[in-house]
């Protein structure tokens, strides 16, 4: 199972409160989902979170998944070929 987050000044969201944000938030989610569709199938057999920070300098942390798998989202996520 994938967990994904927002974290926010050191605090982590699942939900967020105000409901104009979470739905920003769970658009968020699917797009990402969205994006990981052609690796769905290695990420249903890990455990892991994907934390998207929205600090002073946003990025994805990947926490919990196999080193292969963390690659491949890794590179999914910069739109690079799978079988290069």
């Amino acid at each position: 199972m994938v967990q994904v987050s927002y974290s926010y000044k050191n605090r982590e969201f699942i939900h967020l409160e105000d409901s104009i944000m979470n739905q920003i938030a769970e658009s968020g989610k699917r797009m990402l989902f969205a994006l990981l569709e052609p690796i769905h199938d290695v990420l249903m057999q890990e455990n892991g979170k994907i934390r998207i920070c929205l600090d002073e300098h946003p990025n994805i942390e990947l926490e919990g998944f196999s080193a292969p798998v963390k690659h491949k989202i890794e590179r999914t996520l910069r739109g690079e070929d799978h079988d290069a």
